[in-house]
């Protein structure tokens, strides 16, 4: 029997497929969400792997994150140097594990962060940075430990603030009543005083849910909006994908709950109104069907009791400010919300949760034409579904729901909430829908 030629099999291994080429290839194409998704896989694999990270700092300067880039190019040239103990690397690991969770890749944040707490257990910096990421993973749990070396060493107002928000959301009130009373006591300026303000209502509507719902083991997404700020959530079941175009049938479908919920809480409204134009169409032809007048948005102050109506939650940024204050002669409703993306302020009213979505005559601009063709399909599929009985007990259901919370939810209730609050996307993932 031959002999096996080692030359062969050094050929054999050096034929072996590169595993960033595929990584590299998507980079170049401009493909940058799959590069990104790609390059976290492999990062998770191998935290200190020069090479992803040189690769992770082009994505990023092609995303137009220059400082990120920049950042991370630091990290690499370190590594680079010296791979002997990579994880001595305190500031440029520090730096990167920040740079990660500004840019919401929250996995690969607590995997440097982890790496460097190891070296630094008492280093208040990493603890609370490390402490967020988990958080924002909706580790609440973990969370905890790493806030705590915070607060229990500095008083940190943000650390017990976060602190606070973990207990909630695990549902522990009289620990979350504890850190609030700690959080009175480190109030300083007005923007603390408001959120222990509103720390202090989501105690309220957790405390609520623990009295006339002590049985129920596992809060739905439309329990944790209400409880934590407050909103409405109408169609708790309607799911939407990634980046989906919703369907017209979804929309109209949607309008109608709308209608019925609105007619059912006796809402006194006078009139419709919308920001953007790729809310127009949404918003003229539920107004027709109402019988209602609707224009744009014109300023901050009006006479008449409006509904401002918007595709998804970000229509609304840049003029966000004008909406903080709860203004009882405008109520906000937002077709789609994010679940992993923070804004300044949260709707009264939310169709439902998606990660993102586009309407279906969503273009970068929306001609007059094209609106008015969008309104008209729009106005007959709601004539259509006006009286499906599915959705008639679909909006029964959310006013049976919030009839009896009407003094803890934002919707016509201005003079208790003076202001809407941030919308922090901190709600833990669950999916489930309470009967």
């Amino acid at each position: 029997m031959p002999e096996p030629d080692p030359n062969q099999e050094s050929s054999t291994e050096d034929q072996k497929p590169d595993p960033y080429q595929a990584i590299e290839q998507l980079l170049e194409h401009g493909l940058l969400e799959k590069c990104r998704d790609a390059l976290n896989a492999v990062w998770s694999e191998n935290i200190f792997a020069p090479r992803v990270i040189q690769l992770y700092a082009s994505l990023t300067r092609e995303m137009g994150k220059d400082d990120v880039a920049d950042t991370l190019d630091r990290l690499y040239q370190k590594l680079s140097e010296s791979q002997d103990q990579p994880y001595k690397h305190h500031q440029e690991i520090f730096d990167a594990g920040y740079a990660m969770v500004e840019i919401r890749q929250h996995e690969i944040a607590s995997l440097l962060l982890k790496t460097l707490h190891k070296e630094l257990p008492q280093d208040p910096h990493v603890a609370y940075e490390l402490g967020f990421a988990l958080m924002s993973m909706r580790k609440f749990k973990e969370a905890k430990k790493y806030f705590a070396i915070v607060a229990n060493d500095n008083e940190d107002f943000d650390a017990v603030l976060n602190l606070c928000v973990c207990e909630t959301l695990d549902r522990n009130i009289e620990g979350a009543r504890r850190l609030l009373q700690e959080l009175t006591r480190l109030a300083k300026d007005d923007l603390e005083k408001a959120e222990v303000q509103h720390r202090r209502m989501v105690l309220k509507r957790l405390e609520y849910f623990s009295d006339k719902f002590s049985h129920k083991k596992n809060l739905n997404d439309r329990d944790w909006l209400f409880i934590l700020y407050g909103s409405i959530l109408l169609r708790p079941r309607l799911t939407i994908k990634h980046d989906a175009i919703v369907e017209l049938s979804q929309v109209a479908a949607t309008l109608v709950v709308l209608k019925i919920f609105l007619n059912g809480m006796d809402h006194d409204r006078e009139a419709f109104e919308y920001y953007s134009l790729k809310s127009k169409p949404m918003v003229a032809s539920l107004s027709h069907n109402m019988s209602l007048p609707f224009d744009s948005y014109k300023g901050p102050d009006r006479p008449d009791n409006a509904l401002l109506m918007m595709c998804w939650t970000t229509d609304i940024l840049g003029p966000h400010e004008a909406f903080i204050e709860h203004n009882c002669n405008r109520s906000l409703f937002a077709f789609g919300l994010s679940t992993v993306e923070p804004l300044p302020l949260v709707p009264d009213i939310v169709g439902c949760l998606s990660a993102d979505l586009r309407m279906p005559w969503e273009k970068n601009e929306i001609s007059v034409s094209e609106s008015k063709k969008a309104t008209d399909d729009l106005m007959e599929r709601i004539a259509t579904l006006e009286s499906d009985p599915e959705l008639v007990a679909e909006a029964q259901d959310a006013i049976d729901y919030y009839s009896d919370k009407r003094d803890l939810i934002l919707f016509l209730n201005a003079q208790k909430f003076g202001q809407r609050a941030e919308y922090t996307a901190e709600l833990p993932l669950c999916g489930e829908v309470s009967a």
